[in-house]
Order: C-alpha cells, then sequence, then structure tokens
C-alpha cells in the first residue's frame, strides 16, 4: 500500500540527520535510492537534486514533483541525533510526532511521497532542493533545468489548502556595540525561559503565540539587574522558546521566578563555566535597559490582516537576541505578500532600531509568489476532482509562509526554459512545524498520497 512505503521511507529519513548547511548524508541516501529505483539522477554546486524517471529517452516527463532535503532542527535533531517518531492519538486523529524534538516533516514527507511513487510509477521527475529553511539558497542558486510544464511543489501544510501565491521574506540582522557599565551587584544568577511552545514563524505568527524573547524583556524590565550575557532563540524562522540570561542582582532575585522563567544562584566557578563563561567575562557587565528597551519597542508579530480574507498581510518575527562580549546582535525575519509592503518594513525595522543606536543590515530577500493559474485551468480542476473524491473541499489561497515556488519561477526563466511551467503547492497537515511540538496528521497524510498519485495519473504517468 502506498500509504505505508511512505511511512517506511519517511522513517528512514529521520534515522538520518539532515539540519539545514549538514545535509551531505541525506543527499548521498537520496540520490542513491532514486537510482536503484531507476531514476536518472543528477546535481549542482549546490546539491539540489535532480531526478528523472522515464520510459524511454524521447518521453517528457508528465510532471514535476518539487521539495526540499534540509529541516528546521529544535530539540534533540538539533544535537546531529537520529529522530525517534511515535504514533500520538489525539481526540480520535492519528498523528506522528517525534520524541523531544522537531519531526521534519516539512519537508521529509515530500521526499518519501516521491520515493514512494517512484517505486510504482514513471514519466514523472523531481527536483529537490537543499537548505531551504535558510533563506531558499538552493533554489536561488539552482542550474538544473526541469523538462515538463507542471511544477507541484510539496512543502504547504494544511491539506484543505491548495496554494497558488505565497509571502516573501528578508532576513534583518541589526547589531548594537554597548559599553560597559559599573557592576553595583554581587550576586549571579541564571535565568530560562520553560514552556513556551514556538511555532512557525509565518503559519503559526497569527496565533499569538508568546514569544519567549518578547515576555522574557517585560519579565526583567522592572527588576534591579544588569546583564552579563544572553542568548535567546533557536532559527531564524520559528517563534522562540528558549532563552539563557546571566545577570547581577539583588541577592531576592528568586523570589520572582515564575512558570516561564526560573533563577537559579550561581555559586561556583564551575557552574559559571558550564554556561560558557569565564571568570575573565564576569568582569564586564551591561545596563538591563539598553538590551530590553529595543525587544520591547519591537513588534514581533502580525502587522497588518487583509480584510476581506482574514489573511496576514506582513509580520515580524524578532528569531533570536544574543549578547556577547558587548555586542549585542538582534535576528529577525520579515514576510509581507507583497514586494512593497516588504521593503516599507525594512525601513520601519531600520528606524526603529536605528534610532536605539543599532546598525541594521538586510539578506536573503525573496519575492512574494505572486497566483499565475486561473480558477478554469485544467490542472486546478484535476486537482479539485481528487480532493472531493478523498473527502476533502479544498479552498484556494495564499499563505504567509516562504514556499520556493516564486524563486523556482524566476531561476527557471532565467535559466531559459523554453515553456512557463505552471506552479502550484499542496501538502498534508502539519502542525507546529520548526519546533518540538510538530505533528503530521497521519489521515491528511493518507489522502494526501491518494490525490498525489491520482494527478499523476490523470496527467499520463506510467504505472
Amino acid at each position: 500500500m502506498m500509504y505505508q512505503k511512505v511511512l517506511a521511507y519517511f522513517s528512514q529519513i529521520c534515522a538520518i540527520p539532515h539540519g539545514s548547511f549538514h545535509t551531505q548524508e541525506l543527499f548521498l541516501y537520496l540520490t542513491k535510492t532514486l537510482e536503484n529505483l531507476g531514476f536518472i539522477v543528477s546535481s549542482d554546486e549546490a546539491y539540489n537534486i535532480y531526478a528523472k524517471k522515464v520510459d524511454s529517452q524521447n518521453t517528457k516527463p508528465v510532471c514535476c514533483l518539487q521539495g526540499h532535503y534540509d529541516m528546521v532542527c529544535v530539540g534533540y535533531a538539533a544535537q546531529n541525533l537520529a529522530i525517534q517518531t511515535y504514533e500520538e492519538d489525539i481526540q480520535g486523529v492519528p498523528y506522528l510526532r517525534a520524541k523531544d524534538s522537531s519531526l521534519g516533516a516539512d519537508n521529509g514527507i515530500a521526499l518519501a511521497c516521491m520515493l514512494a511513487l517512484g517505486e510504482r510509477m514513471s514519466n514523472f521527475e523531481v527536483l529537490i532542493t537543499n537548505n531551504e529553511e535558510v533563506g531558499m539558497l538552493g533554489a536561488k542558486n539552482l542550474h538544473i533545468l526541469i523538462e515538463s510544464d507542471v511544477l507541484l511543489n510539496l512543502d504547504s501544510e494544511d491539506i484543505h489548502e491548495i496554494v497558488l501565491g505565497c509571502a516573501g521574506g528578508v532576513d534583518i540582522n541589526a547589531t548594537l556595540h554597548l559599553n560597559p557599565c559599573m557592576k553595583t551587584f554581587d550576586e549571579m544568577f541564571v535565568i530560562r525561559s520553560h514552556g513556551f511552545v514556538g511555532g512557525h514563524s509565518g503559519v503559526d505568527i497569527h496565533k499569538n503565540i508568546p514569544n519567549a524573547i518578547v515576555e522574557f524583556a517585560h519579565f526583567l524590565m522592572d527588576k534591579s539587574v544588569q546583564i552579563l550575557a544572553l542568548r535567546a532563540g533557536e532559527k531564524r524562522n520559528s517563534i522562540p522558546v528558549g532563552v539563557e540570561c546571566v545577570v547581577y542582582g539583588d541577592k531576592d532575585l528568586c523570589a520572582y521566578e515564575n512558570a516561564h522563567f526560573s533563577i537559579t544562584r550561581i555559586e561556583s566557578r564551575e557552574h559559571l563555566e558550564s554556561l560558557g563563561i569565564s571568570i575573565q567575562q564576569t568582569h564586564k557587565v551591561y545596563e538591563s535597559k539598553e538590551i530590553l528597551l529595543p525587544i520591547i519597542a519591537l513588534h514581533s508579530g502580525v502587522y497588518e490582516i487583509e480584510s476581506s480574507t482574514k489573511s496576514v498581510v506582513d509580520s515580524l518575527n524578532l528569531s533570536c537576541v544574543h549578547l556577547q562580549d558587548g555586542v549585542l546582535t538582534f535576528e529577525l525575519f520579515a514576510r509581507a505578500n507583497d514586494d512593497t509592503k516588504l521593503v516599507r518594513m525594512q525601513r520601519r525595522i531600520h528606524a526603529l532600531l536605528g534610532a536605539f543606536g543599532f546598525g541594521v543590515a538586510y539578506s536573503d530577500f525573496y519575492s512574494a509568489w505572486q497566483r499565475s493559474i486561473s480558477d478554469d485551468d485544467a490542472l486546478l480542476a484535476i486537482l479539485l476532482g481528487l480532493y472531493e473524491a478523498n473527502g476533502i473541499t479544498p479552498h484556494i489561497t495564499q499563505i504567509h509562509a516562504g514556499l520556493e515556488c516564486g524563486v523556482l519561477g524566476q531561476r527557471l526563466r532565467e535559466l531559459q526554459k523554453p515553456n512557463a511551467t505552471k506552479i502550484l503547492s499542496i501538502g498534508p497537515t502539519i502542525e507546529f512545524p520548526h519546533s518540538t511540538k510538530e505533528r503530521l496528521n497521519l489521515e491528511s497524510l493518507r489522502a494526501f498520497v491518494a490525490i498525489l498519485q491520482g494527478t499523476l495519473q490523470a496527467l499520463g504517468a506510467r504505472v
């Protein structure tokens, strides 16, 4: 059964660590497995993988299935360890989860689908990009041409959606050099966050999930402390959950701890060094308000909602904050559904943080993917029919997350692909991606596998 084959391949993928920039082992697994399934496989300098399985040299693939093979590692996965999966029943719905780790269903489940389909079907091609989660680096540096005129991106995360557009995004880095202040306290403490859920900084941004960094700033704002070191956040495209801050403060500071922030007195050199701080570094401390005020001034979350569709137009995520050797660094991720609003967001952040003395820089700007498929398109009709046959009435939408579709469409044009490419995005339901709460809805996966197989057959792929 195709569904069981998909789960078996996904289990193999989970056993191979494949966080962004650490994808070499999975690259080898994918290329070898595709070759064993009868695909002709090639790659480019960015380690994007292209594979084609056709009946003869003169056969043109009917469709390109596309996904990425890096993942956002949170929890155990961040330690370059294999992911241990388990099934969990939630109110009668079966889910697949990972033990104390992000699952990597984003986008490992797409790869599993490609491999399972490759066992039984031919006359289609796959494009698997590298390092999508860190600025779509593989897609931006693509030097492979696909042959088919239909590209199905398999990176959407809601079975009830057929996605025809997505937000653009830009990485924002802000840096401030702080002057040390005179130390006025003798007691040293470490403050840590607990119990924050986290989530995807795009598809979950409208849910008002608490940002651990912002909550930490408000928690500490009225406390008399001086900050020695601060490490907060995990990945640029995830809502942060972790904060670790070393401070000097009043001897009674521990009395202020609560359910979200623990405060532990540092009483030994060994404890201090376990936090990555040497005795020599303890002589420089910094005024807490210089660090906390710009965090509080930033609005991390949704900026505008489209009135008719209630969809997010633009947003900002304060992803990571670090203080090391007197240098305070903010990592932010801005998204918007059109480029004009994205540029305005850049200006807004530049003005606000610039007023605090930060230097602000931008990188990895990518444009929003604008819809180019009409309501009466034949491919859309095929998909809608298959969704209905599987008991799902999908809605056509544009999502507030970064998909590679717009970047890939632009790269294919730059590479002078002779024919225009129809691009859509679909996928099973994945909840809380980029967090240790990530879970894959298995009922949606079963339907998705049937829809995907049916789409390839309707387009002319051979079983």
